[in-house]
């Protein structure tokens, strides 16, 4: 038989404690990655979620989850590195509640992009350390805009410090009409941008290129959808020196988390806590064989 063992409820999802991180509406071509920040919550404690439901990652005191080790990658101050990044990726991410960031995910070679956004090229191609981009409007001639040296140097040549180089590709913070055109690093052409006027709204808060943006506040309680299962995984500490957490092996299920409120009408016995927010509730499986009955003879 089975016995099921709740290690431990939070009330609430974790809340952020410091000072709160204004969102970045990245825009990042598939296939390459991008580090969303945290922020500063004081806490080691960490829960990112997407779209307001799909839990992605959560670190609470020496347990781990991880929804995908391939390419959610935790870093030891709190941040989220999205891997491989892919269309299903698009939408709004929070860590601890807090929205920190909303990502539209380009395809091919033509991007279309609100103005306001914070645009990633990265230099596809080339295998040399050093990297040179261009950009050329429309009837001009070709501008250089950035220059990345070996050393790891950066001198952006243009863009009144909007541009840099994060992420391992060039980034153009607070998109303008003015950075539209062809991008060209060491030779090869990245990509062909529009940026579309910007809208009042447009730096608080872009339009979505795809799906419509979830609300901001979820106030309904989750249903059993919404609750589902994640794989909870236990791995060791970082050694010194190390940027990135180790990510749990994939496979090795320990310990479940779900998003959601407990059902306490399962368990009349008991009252249910109040509680004004979603709960994580953390639990083990293990398994232990029945006993064998004696029979007499």
């Amino acid at each position: 038989m089975f016995s099921c063992h709740v290690w431990f409820l939070l009330s609430g999802l974790i809340g952020c404690t410091g000072n709160s991180t204004a969102a970045i509406w990245f825009s990042v071509p598939e296939n390459h990655h991008v580090c969303l920040p945290c922020g500063s919550s004081g806490s080691s404690d960490v829960i990112w979620t997407r779209q307001d439901q799909e839990v992605l990652v959560i670190r609470r005191g020496g347990y781990k989850t991880n929804k995908d080790c391939r390419r959610y990658r935790l870093m030891v101050n709190g941040d989220l590195c999205v891997q491989h990044l892919k269309e299903s990726d698009h939408g709004r991410y929070r860590c601890n509640q807090q929205l920190v960031a909303e990502l539209q995910v380009l395809t091919g070679r033509d991007y279309t992009v609100s103005a306001g956004r914070t645009l990633l090229l990265p230099c596809s191609g080339s295998s040399k350390p050093k990297q040179r981009w261009f950009q050329q409007r429309e009837g001009e001639r070709r501008e250089a805009v950035l220059t990345k040296y070996r050393n790891g140097t950066v001198k952006p040549e243009r863009g009144g410090g909007r541009l840099s180089f994060t992420n391992d590709a060039l980034q153009i913070q607070d998109l303008q009409p003015e950075d539209a055109g062809e991008y060209v690093c060491n030779g090869l052409l990245q990509a062909r941008v529009t940026v579309l006027a910007a809208h009042a709204e447009t730096s608080s808060q872009p339009p979505s290129t795809s799906t419509p943006p979830s609300p901001a506040v979820v106030t309904a309680a989750p249903t059993r959808e919404d609750t589902e299962l994640q794989p909870w995984t236990a791995s060791s500490a970082p050694t010194e020196g190390e940027d990135l957490e180790t990510p749990p092996l994939c496979g090795e299920t320990i310990h479940y988390a779900s998003l959601g409120r407990q059902n306490w009408r399962e368990r009349p016995s008991r009252s249910p806590p109040e509680q004004s927010h979603h709960s994580v509730i953390y639990s083990s499986v293990v398994s232990r064989p029945a006993a064998r009955a004696e029979h007499k003879l």
